[in-house]
């Protein structure tokens, strides 16, 4: 019999594997559809409903108002598109839809369906469009040199994966993020998150040292970032300093601001994935 001890340990292990592939998963299904496009809703007097199929004979799952963004997936002939709601698979009628005229396309580098990256068609400066791709292709190649690493060391218990997730396709402004996850053995492996921000209009890649341009602005955003996570029980941090905000954090774009991302373990548990936090653009402008 192995000691209670030892078996808590293996059932802490195993919960802990699960979650990540879980997490894992449920982020590659963000990506699955070979092309997506974003939009927001644009409906007149009421809210978007939003229903389990592509018809108004299915059950409503909810609403969207006017001016949300989404992400979709493909669309039908009867006109509706389908969407995720609540991280489940939903349709909203498409005529009530403003699109954006940057399209995301799934690619797979080499061809390997564990290494996939965005490219980007539609903008009307194709040097940018060029700019925004060779980005994306860059991180693939440095991904797939990674990849080449553990298909050397043949090992069974090695692997490295690569996903993306568009967050924010609208205004003139493109988010997407791309995670490298690798797992070498032991009870879960490891995703480090890196976001990409671009100006569509120029395709002149956005850091947050654009935007937060001075020391102040850094105190003003970690000082906000902190006052939320210590009202928040999944986060760990004890004091303002606990919070990482500096020229190598990342972040991605939203309608009024944007949001901090961070990586496994910075402020919080493994379990809690990639956190983050909003930050309002009154607090840095």
């Amino acid at each position: 019999m192995w000691p209670i001890k030892n078996i808590s340990k293996i059932v802490l292990a195993t919960i802990l594997a699960f979650s990540t592939i879980s997490y894992f998963l449920l982020s590659t299904d963000s990506a699955s559809a070979a092309t997506t496009e974003n939009a927001t809703v644009n409906t007149k007097d009421s809210d978007l409903t939003v229903r389990k199929g592509p018809g108004t004979n299915y059950k409503k799952m909810g609403s969207l108002k006017k001016g949300k963004s989404v992400t979709v997936y493909s669309k039908t002939k009867s006109g509706w598109s389908e969407i995720r709601y609540n991280d489940n698979k939903a349709y909203v009628s498409t005529k009530y839809l403003l699109f954006s005229p940057v399209k995301i396309t799934k690619k797979k580098y080499k061809n390997i369906s564990d290494l996939s990256y965005p490219q980007v068609s539609g903008l009307k400066n194709n040097k940018a469009q060029d700019k925004i791709n060779q980005t994306f292709t860059n991180h693939a190649k440095k991904a797939y040199k990674s990849y080449l690493k553990g298909q050397q060391k043949d090992k069974e218990d090695y692997e490295y994966k690569t996903i993306y997730k568009v967050k924010y396709n609208q205004d003139g402004k493109l988010s997407i993020l791309l995670y490298d996850y690798i797992y070498e053995g032991g009870a879960h492996g490891m995703a480090v998150v890196t976001s990409y921000n671009f100006k569509v209009s120029s395709g002149k890649q956005v850091k947050i040292a654009d935007i937060l341009t001075s020391k102040q602005k850094y105190t003003k955003v970690q000082n906000y970032a902190y006052k939320y996570m210590s009202k928040h029980d999944e986060f760990y941090v004890k004091k303002q300093s606990d919070v990482p905000v500096n020229k190598n954090s990342q972040f991605y774009y939203t309608k009024d601001g944007i949001y901090l991302i961070f990586q496994e373990y910075d402020v919080a548990p493994y379990s809690a994935g990639n956190p983050s936090v909003k930050i309002p653009s009154s607090i840095y402008k």
